[in-house]
């Protein structure tokens, strides 16, 4: 009963803890992104000068990724391209 109860306390935290829309784990969740405080907004953002953010006529608060992401936030698809043609520049 007790290995139960203990296997209770580390599965159902773990289901809770998931990140949101199905993004996977990332070290870079403690670096810093912007959101839109818009209540329709629905992304964050990597560059603060995002052509998408700047339609923003909302406060813009610069969260952890992490954060923006247990607000069911997913990351902007310009900001993504970006970052992902970044990192194959980098790796060249």
């Amino acid at each position: 009963m007790k290995k139960l109860i203990l296997i209770f306390f580390i599965a159902v935290p773990a289901v809770f803890t998931s990140c949101s829309k199905n993004e996977p784990v990332n070290p870079e969740d403690s670096r810093y992104v912007y959101v839109c405080t818009s209540n329709s907004a629905k992304t964050y953002h990597t560059d603060r000068n995002c052509s998408r953010l700047k339609n923003c006529g909302q406060e813009v608060l610069e969260v952890t990724r992490k954060k923006a992401r247990e607000n069911e936030r997913i990351i902007c698809s310009d900001c993504d391209k970006r970052d992902k043609k970044s990192d194959k520049d980098t790796a060249k």
